[in-house]
Formats: structure tokens, C-alpha cells, sequence
């Protein structure tokens, strides 16, 4: 063993078990270190080190919105067929901490006052209209809007929605509901409500025929992106459970101290107790109804959510997913027959989550991130060969400069001129967000 290996063993203060897996030196002028901590334990990797040789593009980053009391989350970014820019988020109040509330601010899944937003740009980004609100009023304690402009310049937006009851009354009526939880002191519960698509026929200015995706015999179908379109009839929207964050231990807790896990499969009236997997549903007359699902992903130790999916030029389907065991490092699935057999799930060298994967013109795939650890920030990963490998030792470093882990969720659009802009949202020392564009070529 070298020196640097037992200095740096002797370094790492951890409870856990720690192997060093690889160290490289290279000594051309200046002696440099790559090496990845490996938790045994998980078999996961915690920490690398070799920034120096990883991509830096030049970046142009945009602060699209940030509000005092506003807390923000969850973007999304496309074009419209008439070349406006779209820019979707969640937005709700922030709260002042105190007797009635112990924290400054609740993700969507807690909080009933979340609303979809949305921005536009007539001029590419350089001027923002104000926010509106998607679809319409009386659609709250939504979750992760997304916008899919089809091939004929209709729009669809996605989202999942839950429901709110007042705490009395949801202690009254819980027998009949799945997924219940209540988290003290808020005096409320809430359920699972539903997946629902409408659509816009005049680029996003105004929405109609708002449709209720059936993902059953999974109970809930949660997506923080968009529908697919794989021709003019056939769509797919790629989902997984709405509440990932829990453990086998808590599917037997009492109701409301918990998510209790109820966030899978019934099959014969009875509650599948598994972990969360990722299935698609499936539209066969241009997103009118959605009626089909079909498992693309699953496995007896890992929890699969907040997939992302990108149809290739090929036609190949390739799904990225995060494993909410916390391992950190990526999954994933394709499907090179229109979505009707998957490979089996494949763990990726990519550390971050979740991701949103675009094609480039080059035809490189582009997998962009979330790395929520520090250095906090944004990055990606490229591939030459459609998935079949990664390009980790190069990997794309977008963004080291954020200040908390509770950040990311990007979201890429390809422009004319090959250069990208990312959408995410930001968490600054004070703990307030702001939806962030960065732009930069790869």
C-alpha cells in the first residue's frame, strides 16, 4: 500500500466500512489523484476525486426567477412549435417558522398550497413574460409539471396531483385511501390523487381536455417529466411510486406517522408490499386516454423512481432512474422494440440524481444531474454508443459553485447552435430558491 493510501485511510473519519477501490497517479509535472471510497457495506461509492480532468464548459447562468417568500422547485424547460420558450416550475408560500410551523418550507408532497407555474420567452430567452398559473386555478398540491410539444404543435402537460384533507376528517375517512400520511404539526393529511395530462392547442396559452391517467394496478403514477411520443397515436408517460421514501419497516406503522409504503401494486384487491418500480402508461390514441401499463423496471433491493426517459434516433427507449436507497449512483433500461421489452436494470458509473437525458445533433447522449454532494452543483455524462457505456472519467462539471444539497433537478433543451440550456432550481445559505438557467456547449 502507498503512502498517499494510508495517509488518506488514516484521513477518512467515518462510521462506515471504507475500501479504496482505484487510485491513479500521474506524475507528467505535476502529481495528481483519482480515487473513489467505496461504502462496502452498500457497495456504493461516496466520494471521487480527479476534477481536474474533468469537462468545465464556458457557462451562461440566469437567475428566471426568485421571490422573497416564494418557495420554488421542480422546472422544466421546452420549446413550442412556434419557437416560444416554456418554462415550468411549482411554486407555493414560504412559511415563517414558529408554533404552527417548524420548518421554513415543505416540498410538494406536504404542502397543499403548490401550484404549477409557467413563463414564457418570445425572443429565445432574453426577456421572460410573468409567471402563470398551469392549467388553470383549482389545481393544487400538484407535483413536477412537465410539457411535451407533439409532433402536430399540440402540447401536453403532465403532472401529479395529491389530495388534502383536513386532519379530523382524514382520520375519520382513512380506510378507504392509500398512501395516508400526516406530518405534525400541519393539520392535514394527505393521499394520492391522480396523474393527469391536458392539453394545449395554441402553444401553452390555454389548456383544455384535461385527462386522468388509470396507471393501475400501480396505486399512484409519479413523473417529474414529460409524455413521450413514439408516433401519432402511441404515447407513453414513464412514472414510478409517488411516495419512494420509505423502508419494509414502515409498511406495517400505524397510519399518519408515516409514509406507509402504499405506493405499488394492488393485485386482487390486495396491496402489493414491494419495493417502488418503474412502469410506463401507455396512450394508443394520441393521449385522449391512457388505459395500459406495463413494468420496465424492478428489483428486490432497490427502490427505482423519477425515471428518465429519451427516445433516440433509432428509436432505442432509454430510461435513466434513481434508486432512492440513497446509493447515489444511477440506473438503467432500454428498450430497442417501441417499449415492449426492456433489459434488465444495469447500475451506471453516474453519481447524482435524478437526470433528464437529451440527444445531441452529433448523436452523443447527453445525461444531465443533480450532484448533491459537495461540491453541489450541476453535471452530466456523455455516451457515444447510446447508453451502452459512459464516459465518467470526462464527466461534464456544469455547476460546483451551489451551496446546498437540496438543489438540481435539471431539465436540458438542445438549441440551434448545439449549445444547451439547463434548467434547475438553487438553494442559497438563507435557504431560498430561485429557478436557474444555465447555458453551455459540450
Amino acid at each position: 500500500m502507498s503512502a498517499f493510501t494510508e495517509s488518506l485511510q488514516r484521513s477518512i473519519k467515518v462510521s462506515r466500512k471504507i475500501a479504496i477501490r482505484c487510485i491513479t497517479v500521474k506524475t507528467d509535472s505535476d502529481e495528481q489523484f483519482q480515487w473513489i471510497l467505496v461504502d462496502t457495506s452498500t457497495d456504493s461509492s461516496i466520494y471521487c476525486r480527479n476534477e481536474e480532468s474533468k469537462m468545465r464548459p464556458e457557462r451562461i447562468d440566469k437567475t428566471l426567477f426568485k421571490e422573497k417568500f416564494r418557495y420554488v422547485c421542480g422546472p422544466f424547460i421546452t420549446s413550442a412549435a412556434n419557437g416560444d420558450w416554456l418554462v415550468t416550475w411549482n411554486m407555493s408560500i414560504e412559511l415563517e417558522i414558529g408554533p404552527y410551523s417548524p420548518r421554513r418550507y415543505l416540498h410538494p408532497p406536504d404542502n397543499p398550497e403548490f401550484c404549477n407555474y409557467m413563463i414564457r420567452s418570445r425572443d429565445k430567452g432574453q426577456t421572460w413574460e410573468a409567471p402563470r398559473v398551469v392549467p388553470g386555478f383549482g389545481w393544487t398540491g400538484t407535483e413536477h409539471v412537465a410539457l411535451c410539444v407533439l409532433d402536430n404543435g399540440e402540447i401536453l402537460a403532465s403532472f401529479y396531483q395529491r389530495e388534502f384533507f383536513p386532519l379530523e376528517e382524514g382520520i375519520k375517512n382513512q380506510s378507504h385511501r392509500y398512501g395516508w400520511y400526516h406530518r405534525p404539526p400541519y393539520p392535514w393529511v394527505v393521499t394520492h390523487g391522480g396523474t393527469y395530462v391536458h392539453r394545449s392547442r395554441d402553444h401553452g396559452e390555454t389548456w383544455e381536455e384535461s385527462v386522468k391517467i388509470d396507471s393501475s394496478p400501480f396505486i399512484s403514477a409519479y413523473s417529474r417529466l414529460n409524455v413521450i411520443e413514439l408516433d401519432a397515436n402511441t404515447l407513453i408517460f414513464t412514472a414510478g411510486a409517488a411516495d419512494p421514501m420509505f423502508s419494509p419497516q414502515q409498511w406495517d406503522e400505524p397510519p399518519f406517522q408515516v409514509r406507509n409504503g402504499q405506493g405499488n401494486r394492488i393485485i386482487d384487491g390486495e396491496i402489493v408490499k414491494e419495493p417502488s418500480r418503474v412502469f410506463i402508461c401507455i396512450s394508443r390514441d394520441g393521449g385522449h386516454t391512457w388505459a395500459e401499463t406495463r413494468e420496465i423496471a424492478a428489483h428486490p433491493d432497490y427502490y427505482f423512481v423519477e425515471p428518465a426517459m429519451v427516445k433516440l434516433r433509432s428509436g432505442r427507449l432509454l430510461c435513466h432512474m434513481r434508486n432512492c436507497r440513497q446509493t447515489g449512483q444511477l440506473w438503467q433500461v432500454f428498450s430497442d422494440d417501441a417499449g415492449e421489452s426492456w433489459s434488465e436494470p444495469e447500475l451506471t458509473p453516474m453519481w447524482g440524481y435524478p437526470a433528464h437525458i437529451v440527444q445531441l445533433s452529433d448523436d452523443r447522449v447527453l445525461s444531465v444531474y443533480g450532484h448533491r454532494r459537495e461540491p453541489y452543483g450541476i453535471r452530466a455524462c456523455l455516451s457515444h454508443d447510446e447508453g451502452g457505456s459512459w464516459d465518467y472519467d470526462d464527466e461534464v462539471i456544469i455547476r460546483d459553485d451551489l451551496v446546498s444539497g437540496g438543489i438540481g433537478y435539471p431539465v436540458s433543451m438542445l438549441l440551434e447552435d448545439d449549445k444547451l440550456v439547463t434548467v434547475y432550481w438553487d438553494e442559497d445559505a438563507n435557504d431560498r430558491t430561485s429557478i436557474v438557467s444555465s447555458t453551455y456547449k459540450v
